[in-house]
């Protein structure tokens, strides 16, 4: 009697054990593909005379709709002669250079997506922050986009 209640015991303990790793919320797989974004090198990093900012003078950041396929994505990105070079798929953003363009070019292509295509949510030049607090060397207004990502690279 007393092998039977044991067995029994040990069969309960089993069936609870499977029942809470079954039903126990899983956190999803990391995906490494996930997030990947190229970073500027200081050569493609010019500012723009009419705002101050210094940008990526040969980059769009798009965003598009939650429900736009893989295919259209690239054929887009394609109709612009422009290369997925970085993304954050979870939110449909896509880093997209275009080969030799300058800030015009860039402007002009932002347009032309947000109007034409009506999966794109957002199309926006990349910017480059260079923030002015006690972390960061402050430049004065005249210093080259060289010299302002390398102190963003290295702050003092």
């Amino acid at each position: 009697m007393k092998k039977i209640s044991v067995i029994s015991s040990i069969t309960i303990l089993v069936f609870i054990a499977l029942f809470i790793y079954l039903f126990k919320p899983h956190s999803p797989t990391p995906n490494k593909e996930l997030k990947s974004f190229a970073l500027p090198s200081p050569e493609d990093i010019i500012k723009d005379e009419e705002t101050g900012l210094l940008i990526v003078k040969d980059v769009i950041m798009i965003t598009f709709t939650g429900d736009t396929t893989q295919s259209t994505i690239d054929d887009i990105i394609k109709g612009i002669n422009g290369k997925i070079i970085g993304y954050d798929k979870e939110h449909n953003l896509y880093q997209v250079k275009v080969a030799g363009a300058n800030l015009k070019d860039i402007q002009s292509k932002k347009l032309e997506l947000m109007t034409k295509h009506r999966q794109i949510e957002v199309a926006m030049i990349q910017t480059v922050s260079a923030a002015k607090n006690p972390g960061w060397q402050n430049r004065d207004s005249n210093s080259t986009a060289t010299e302002q990502f390398s102190s963003m690279a290295n702050p003092e």
